[in-house]
């Protein structure tokens, strides 16, 4: 971890430029943030530089500050991996977001499944939702950031969760696997139920997050909740990550 702050902060120092400094020490304060299990008051900064930009920067560079520009700048494209290495860490909550989905969708109890380290239990629970966290803890026990969690996590198998704990508000899972099968068994689980809970699942459609059959089957709900939702969420970095609600219909 101190390598990777090191080097930001070194190269950072080196160009001495005002919109590398900015994201620099918004990526200092992320990481101070969560390395004290804290959440966000509200969603970070856009970080990373987009080929015009970085071309009007690089335009006054030397030909080493060039070169200095493109490595910290793959540095602050690298920060979402460098968080799910050191602190199992892939998605950033933060208390506007949790508080609109507690407000937008009138939540009082929840349950989180596949919560890996449990940012997000976290956050709604530092807005007043009372959640169960809850996770299969396969992949804890091969990773460092296993025994990191933000709150106390149950073993349960996701879909086995929602069967169980059927009498909550909100179900939520954060960055489900883009491989595998368990986003779609989570789904077709609670469909069944005829719960009329809402179920959130968090990420990337069609890149970095769930199966294919998970966004091939047009299962996501758009309302105006969701977008006012949303709005309070814009992604940190390129990865297109949205909040999406599942319809009820089987």
């Amino acid at each position: 971890m101190t390598d990777f702050l090191s080097k930001i902060n070194q190269l950072d120092d080196q160009l001495n430029i005002e919109q590398v400094h900015h994201q620099v020490k918004e990526i200092n304060d992320i990481i101070s943030i969560v390395s004290q299990k804290q959440v966000f008051k509200k969603a970070p900064q856009k970080l990373g530089f987009l080929p015009d930009i970085a071309e009007e920067i690089c335009a006054s560079l030397s030909q080493t500050d060039i070169k200095h520009f493109r490595t910290i700048n793959q540095l602050i494209d690298n920060l979402r991996q460098f968080l799910s290495i050191n602190f199992g860490v892939w998605s950033l909550p933060n208390l506007q977001t949790a508080r609109a989905i507690k407000d937008c969708l009138n939540i009082k109890s929840g349950l989180e499944i596949m919560a890996g380290n449990a940012y997000w239990s976290k956050a709604l629970s530092d807005v007043g939702v009372k959640m169960i966290v809850t996770d299969n803890l396969d992949w804890s026990k091969t990773s460092n950031t296993g025994s990191k969690s933000f709150m106390p996590v149950a073993h349960f198998d996701a879909a086995q969760a929602v069967e169980i704990f059927d009498n909550v508000d909100l179900i939520i899972c954060s960055w489900a696997p883009n491989f595998g099968n368990s986003d779609t068994k989570v789904v077709s689980t609670w469909q069944k139920l005829n719960t009329t809970s809402h179920l959130l699942f968090i990420g990337e459609k069609n890149g970095a997050t769930n199966s294919e059959a998970f966004w091939q089957k047009g299962l996501v709900h758009h309302s105006k909740e969701l977008k006012q939702i949303n709005q309070t969420f814009p992604s940190f970095d390129f990865i297109n990550e949205h909040i999406f609600e599942i319809a009820h219909e089987i």
